[in-house]
Formats: structure tokens, sequence, C-alpha cells
């Protein structure tokens, strides 16, 4: 199994994160597309990070109220859209993770049959 060629465009993290995923699993097309849209969200979370880098993050509403900075809100919904895609793509765990239970083991051992019907 080798590395896919990294989607043009991506930032120095998420390609990271593609490089080192394609070079663990080996992914069908439409698995490769659900990871570049997972590498897009770290992209465009970097950027909305770097956005509210020492910003306040408590503004003034239209009524002159406190509110939290727009930016938090679009910060964690990218998060959630990137878990909500990792989730989707069912990649099996690495071996260096903590002691799994039976069920986990169970899952472990169905997930590797799921991955290695390709090899």
């Amino acid at each position: 199994m080798g590395a896919r060629k990294a989607p043009e465009g991506l930032g120095a993290k998420a390609r990271a994160f593609w490089t080192e995923t394609t070079k663990v699993y080996d992914l069908s097309a439409h698995e490769a597309l659900m990871l570049e849209g997972a590498c897009r969200e770290i992209d465009l979370i970097d950027r909305l990070e770097d956005e509210l880098d020492g910003a306040a993050l408590v503004s003034r509403g239209s009524m002159g109220q406190d509110v939290a900075h727009p930016l938090l809100g679009e910060v964690r919904q990218h998060r959630a859209a990137f878990g909500s895609i990792m989730k989707q793509l069912r990649l099996p765990e690495l071996e260096d993770e903590a002691p799994m239970s039976p069920r986990s083991m169970q899952a472990q051992a169905a997930a590797n049959a799921r991955w290695s019907r390709g090899a």
C-alpha cells in the first residue's frame, strides 16, 4: 500500500493527514473523495482559527449586547463536519491505541476483514 498523491491546494496539516491516512489505508474512489472533504475541512478550520487568533471572543451584537464571535460557531460547525466525515469513512483504529474491550476487538476483526478484501 502506498500513499496516494494528495489533492492540489491542501495546506500542510491537511496534506500530512492525507499522506498518513493513505499510507495506512487502501481507499476506494468514493472513500478518497470523502478523505479529501475531511482534508478540506482541516484547512477551513485552520484558516478560521488563524482569523480568531488574538481576536476578542466576545463582540457587540446589533442591540449592543455581548455575543460570541461569529467565527466561533463556524469553527464548531466545521469540526463537527470533519467528525461526521471521519465517522462515515469508518476507518479502523490503529493498533497502538489503548487496550480494547471484547466487543471492540470483534468490531476491529470485522473492520480488518473489510479492509483486507481488496488486498
